[in-house]
């Protein structure tokens, strides 16, 4: 199958999805309705994302918002207040609502990060976001090369990718360099890829990350925009078939 043609089926299954042929699952990142461009909005779609993994992702969200919704652990969305506390009460904050799943592991990717944006960049994501002049290769090189044990997690491959994908879609971010976040290859979109015969299951998903940059490349569509058009269309069976 030669890349025109591939090309042709990914830019009908984007089609689709814009012309609601594809299910898309409605309130999926529920949130408190923040205004967009507000420092506690940003914190809310950054904190979560670095926790959300090998889990249900909807299931994260609803955490999250019934976490910010109980005035008792309402701190833990606040890096200055999580600051302040031991690991024991975050840890039994973050676990009460089921917004942290592993005891250790998700306490102390949140309070690494929440001290991270409390001691370098004034409790506040957009801080970090202007230090890279609000440039996705520049992000990227701040949080996987230059702090990168600064960011647990988020400084993934995948999660890096997923929190920018996130911050375009409910904050006012307006980011340079979109092509860069990638396609996000979780197991719904590794799945699509061998579908589209794109990839094989032999394939990383460092590989198939750059498979959808390449094969994108010069077209309308950056590879984050197929992201919830994959992960919607591997929810439905692969349907309707392009």
């Amino acid at each position: 199958m030669n890349k025109k043609h591939q090309l042709g089926r990914v830019l009908k299954l984007h089609g689709l999805f814009k012309d609601g042929k594809i299910p898309a699952l409605s309130n999926h990142e529920v949130n408190p309705g923040f205004p967009t461009d507000s420092r506690e909005n940003y914190l809310y779609f950054t904190l979560p994302p670095s926790i959300n993994f090998q889990r249900s992702s909807p299931a994260m969200w609803a955490a999250a918002l019934k976490t910010y919704e109980d005035p008792k652990t309402r701190y833990l969305f606040l890096p200055e207040e999580v600051s302040k506390q031991s690991r024991e009460k975050v840890q039994e904050d973050i676990l009460k609502h089921k917004l942290g799943l592993q005891r250790n592991k998700h306490t102390d990717i949140w309070m690494t990060i929440s001290k991270t944006l409390h001691e370098h960049f004034e409790d506040d994501p957009r801080e970090l976001l202007k230090s890279g002049k609000w440039d996705v290769t520049e992000i990227h090189k701040i949080i996987q090369q230059d702090m990168k044990k600064d960011f647990p997690y988020i400084s993934g491959p995948k999660m890096a990718n997923y929190w920018l994908y996130i911050l375009s879609h409910y904050t006012d971010a307006n980011f340079k360099n979109m092509q860069e976040i990638s396609v996000i290859p979780d197991t719904h979109v590794l799945q699509c890829s061998i579908k589209l015969g794109l990839s094989k299951e032999t394939s990383s998903p460092l590989e198939v990350a750059e498979i959808w940059k390449d094969l994108l490349n010069g077209s309308k569509v950056t590879p984050v925009e197929m992201h919830p058009v994959l992960w919607n269309w591997s929810r439905n069976n692969f349907l309707p078939e392009v």
